[in-house]
C-alpha cells in the first residue's frame, strides 16, 4: 500500500528557538519515500547556510548542505530518498534569528514495510 504525502512545516522563531523545523515522524511500519524536499527561509539575507537531513534518534544524516546566498531563495534534496519508521527529515538553518519563519516541504509517498521489502515503491 502506498500514500501519496504532501505535508509543509512552518515557524516563526524566537531567541530560545533551536533553528530547527522538524517534519513528523514516520509512522511505525511504514517508509517515507521522499521524492521532493524544499526548505527555505523567505526573511533571511544572502550567505546564509540551510543544512537538510534526517534525524533517527542516534544521529542526524545529512543529505544536503548549501550556503552562499541561499536560504531566501530554497534548497532541495537533489536526488530522492527514503525516511525509515520513527526517523523525521529536518531542516536547520545556523544564523536564521528571532521573528524569521522557516519552512520545510516534502513530496512523496508513505509506503508500509512489507510493500517496501518486496520492492513495490
Amino acid at each position: 500500500m502506498r500514500q501519496l504525502y504532501l505535508n509543509k512545516w512552518s515557524a516563526k522563531i524566537d531567541a530560545d528557538h533551536s533553528k530547527y523545523i522538524f517534519a513528523d515522524r514516520v509512522k511505525p511500519g511504514f517508509v517515507l519515500h521522499v521524492h521532493n524536499c524544499f526548505a527555505h527561509a523567505p526573511e533571511r539575507a544572502a550567505n546564509e547556510i540551510i543544512r537538510l537531513g534526517v534525524r533517527n534518534g542516534a544521529f542526524d544524516v545529512l543529505i544536503r548542505v548549501r550556503a552562499a546566498g541561499i536560504a531566501a531563495e530554497g534548497m532541495s534534496a537533489r536526488r530522492d530518498f527514503f525516511v525509515g519508521e520513527g526517523d523525521q527529515v529536518f531542516a536547520y538553518f545556523p544564523s536564521a534569528e528571532a521573528d524569521d519563519t522557516l519552512e520545510l516541504h516534502i513530496v512523496g509517498c508513505l509506503v508500509d514495510l512489507s510493500s517496501w521489502r518486496e520492492g513495490i515503491d
